[in-house]
């Protein structure tokens, strides 16, 4: 092999091994967290039904209902909750998993946009309220929606998310997906306070 061919070859594998180094470089930096997601919760998902468990919070949201205005008048309160959108009904039962947490208001999230629970009426719902291990919380959590993201595709994919935090920084969150697409906008709908049973 002559000199001149020796040197072209070792040019070649020179460029393949940059090349190369180049696209490992750009799959690990894909595939490394960065930004706000390096902090971001670990996510533990179900459905309507399913018991979720992560590290500080056990929970399942047993029911979803849409409606114009909200009685909360069993709850020893006159307050009426009527709003410009659509109440969003959650029915959970949420408890600790190893030590007594609070929850810090859920969200509902439609597409891009996330709401977070009503702090309009914090005696009737279950957010912001202490649990216990071996004790679940049965409740509400309460949500003010826009007509408009009801109406939109993104409704059949909505998700409500719990944390026992503001940040919920390296924590993990539940997160169940609802379809609230086609359910009828009841009108005032009875909630009372959260109710404690053992597990």
């Amino acid at each position: 092999m002559t000199a001149r061919l020796r040197v072209a070859r070792r040019a070649l594998l020179s460029g393949l091994t940059v090349v190369v180094a180049l696209a490992a470089t750009v799959v690990v930096y894909a595939i490394t967290p960065h930004g706000d997601d390096i902090n971001a919760p670990f996510t533990e998902r179900g459905a309507i039904g399913d018991v979720v468990t992560g590290r500080t919070l056990s929970g399942s949201v047993t029911s979803v209902r849409l409606a114009s205005s909200i009685d909360a008048t069993t709850a020893d309160s006159d307050w009426t909750g009527e709003t410009t959108g659509t109440w969003v009904v959650v029915e959970a039962d949420i408890a600790a998993t190893v030590e007594p947490s609070s929850l810090y208001r859920p969200t509902l999230t439609i597409g891009d946009t996330t709401y977070y629970a009503t702090e309009r009426l914090s005696l009737v719902t279950l957010d912001d309220g202490l649990v216990r291990p071996g004790i679940a919380s049965s409740g509400v959590i309460l949500f003010e929606v826009s007509g408009a993201a009801l109406a939109s595709a993104d409704a059949a994919r909505a998700e409500v998310g719990i944390n026992s935090s503001y940040e919920a920084i390296l924590d993990s969150r539940l997160v169940i997906e609802v379809d609230l697409r086609d359910l009828p906008v009841e009108s005032d709908v009875v909630v009372s306070r959260p109710v404690d049973r053992v597990l």
